[in-house]
């Protein structure tokens, strides 16, 4: 009887997808022809919200005081899960959407539609968030940090790809300023009067390319920002700019420390002082909930969307705040263009062709179809919470 159900509840999540599909590929073809960087996506989010509505959703704009950010929801009025969905919507400088956002923002919706059509029978509810400046903002981290996430059972997301990939790791990232403070006098009149800041950026520039020899499995890679503007003049200030990966933010913090030793190092080395901030949004490492990977995969495959194949990215994201918050995936879903990469023109270009068409309508099946076992399946619930739980306890063992 159940089974039925849900072959029942699986025709009417396919059909809800195919008979929205129109819908979703002009709005998809949009925001490819209308792309806007994180922060300005108005636009988008005008779009997005817009249909929403049209559907049925509940809406709040500016959510948690985000530009463009917004949470939209459909209820059953009955218990039952809450089925999380994230929508990116940012596009690049110079190349559009050639990280497939128009897609990701289009499935998750496409899954939203799905998931609402059902719930009339299954209870619970759906929430589709969106969220903007995923390439620089990273809404999701402040979102995480205030407890946004936390009305849901589970958070899923779909990310276009040359090929296909199953959520797995992504790496935690951070970004770092390292200032430093001198005392400017001029350099022929006066040199023994002055403090080269200048001297201490690159003492510590030095040390740093020393030190990270010895940290496995990380990338760390700095620019000057800052060096002063006349040669005649000692610098009274540097700068030194830093991208930090790392496998999990235990590592990101055993990088930071010893930056704070080449630091303090450089800096007393010619009496200058420094001050070391961070410059751009950090991300955490992806912790992938595997039994929800699982259904979302078999689903997936089942529609013929092919393999998933496990290799961990070397790539960031803010879904991986997310995932220490509530159980999470993040699969990446081929357009079968092996030949391009991820955030070049002609991957955007691929957003918008048959199988740009193909991708998004099993993404969102699939994310409908993950979630309605969510929504019927206690047992399975029950084995991702229980997941997480054990996940969290191990990252807070390797946290200390």
């Amino acid at each position: 009887m159940i089974l039925k159900a849900n072959d029942e509840l699986k025709e009417k999540i396919e059909k809800t997808v195919s008979d929205n599909m129109s819908e979703l590929i002009k709005i998809r073809n949009y925001l490819y022809e209308n792309p806007e960087v994180g922060g300005e996506e108005e636009k988008a989010c005008a779009v997005l919200t817009e249909s929403l509505e049209k559907h049925g959703f509940s809406l709040t704009r500016e959510f948690h005081g985000i530009p463009h950010c917004f949470r939209a929801e459909a209820d059953s009025g009955r218990p039952g899960p809450c089925i999380g969905l994230t929508a990116e919507f940012d596009a690049l400088p110079g190349m559009g959407h050639g990280c497939g956002h128009n897609i990701i923002a289009t499935a998750a919706m496409g899954a939203a539609f799905a998931i609402q059509a059902i719930i009339d029978r299954t209870g619970g509810r759906v929430v589709l968030f969106g969220t903007p400046g995923e390439e620089c903002i990273c809404s999701k981290v402040q979102l995480t940090e205030e407890g946004a996430f936390d009305e849901c059972d589970v958070v899923m997301t779909v990310h276009p790809n040359p090929v296909n990939l199953s959520s797995g790791k992504t790496l935690a990232i951070d970004s770092w300023q390292v200032d430093f403070y001198g005392k400017s006098s001029h350099a022929g009149a006066n040199p023994e009067g002055g403090i080269n800041a200048l001297d201490a950026a690159v003492h510590f520039y030095t040390l740093v390319g020393f030190e990270k020899q010895y940290i496995a499995g990380t990338n760390i890679y700095g620019v000057f920002a800052d060096g002063g503007e006349k040669c005649s003049v000692i610098p009274d200030h540097a700068a030194v700019k830093y991208l930090v990966r790392a496998k999990n933010t235990a590592e990101i913090k055993k990088i930071r420390a010893m930056f704070e030793r080449c630091a303090q190092a450089a800096s007393a080395a010619v009496g200058a002082t420094y001050r070391i901030w961070r410059n751009e949004p950090a991300n955490r490492d992806m912790v992938t909930n595997q039994a929800l990977s699982d259904t979302f995969n078999r689903y997936y495959s089942g529609l013929g969307g092919g393999d998933m194949p496990h290799i961990d990215s070397t790539g960031s994201t803010d879904m991986g705040d997310v995932s220490y918050s509530v159980p999470s995936i993040h699969p990446w879903i081929g357009l079968d263009c092996p030949e391009f990469q991820l955030h070049s023109k002609e991957f955007a270009d691929m957003t918008v062709t048959e199988a740009g068409d193909r991708t998004l309508r099993l993404g969102a099946e699939a994310l409908a179809l993950t979630g309605m076992e969510v929504l019927t399946s206690p047992d399975l619930l029950r084995r991702i919470k229980e997941e997480f739980e054990e996940t969290k306890k191990k990252l807070e063992i390797q946290a200390d």
